[in-house]
């Protein structure tokens, strides 16, 4: 019996101890993968250090990493880029002293109307009132990023006999067939990106403010698929 304890306990020393191995060799995978996006990390701070320094290069972008060419075109850009330039105001157009520049007269208007409480709109000689003039002040205001589903619903038809096989509608064509991304969605980003200047990895950012966790490796994939989709048309016609 004591022979059968010993051997017992021996097994079970063992199999702890194997238990041990396998959890440190998990917390050392998990040590190196940490170590190993610090030092990525690191290694793009430098990029921009540089870029920053001693300006931009004659380099092409894709002679960096996948993951540094957003950063690195992001850091020649600055924060005047964030804002929409108005349209300068002519000689005929300078408001008068102490008074604000008038607001693009393109931009898109919505009128809210506030009316004077029907109670006081009768004079105090029992007259009712009647509206005389509209007194009208602007804001500027912008309607925040609206993140949605598009739904494709393929209808299908099917003979009532069953004498033929069904017949599905055809889906559109797609930039990127193989992903989820509207049109919409990759045009917005390039725009974003190669226009306003914003790094991916801000604009990764703006879709989880929005519940959205989109990686930007995912991001990168989808800029360089638009931009090959994009280029297919103008190497056709060479």
């Amino acid at each position: 019996m004591a022979l059968t304890e010993l051997l017992l306990a021996s097994v079970n020393s063992k199999v702890a101890a194997y238990e041990h191995i396998a959890l440190t060799e998990k917390h050392i995978a998990h040590a190196e993968a940490a170590f190993e996006a610090r030092l990525r990390e690191l290694y793009e701070q430098i990029i921009l250090a540089r870029r920053r320094m001693f300006g931009a290069s004659t380099e092409s972008a894709g002679q960096f990493h996948l993951f540094d060419e957003a950063e690195v075109l992001a850091a020649t850009t600055t924060e005047a880029q964030d804002v929409v330039p108005l349209p300068a105001l002519t000689m005929t157009q300078q408001p008068a002293r102490g008074k604000r520049s008038p607001l693009p007269p393109e931009l898109e208007r919505l009128e809210i109307v506030h009316d004077v409480p029907e109670a006081e709109r009768r004079c105090a000689c029992g007259t009712p009132m009647v509206v005389i003039n509209r007194v009208v002040s602007e804001q500027l205001d912008i309607i925040p990023m609206q993140v949605r589903v598009l739904q494709h619903i393929r209808l299908v038809y099917g003979c009532a006999e069953s004498c033929h096989a069904p017949v599905t509608a055809a889906l559109p064509p797609q930039p990127l067939p193989k992903s989820n991304a509207s049109p919409g969605l990759l045009a917005m980003l390039l725009t974003t990106k190669y226009v306003d200047g914003l790094p991916l990895a801000r604009f990764e950012k703006v879709l989880a403010r929005h519940f959205v966790p989109v990686p930007r490796q995912t991001l990168a994939r989808w800029v360089i698929g638009a931009g090959s989709a994009l280029a297919a048309p103008v190497h056709a016609d060479e």
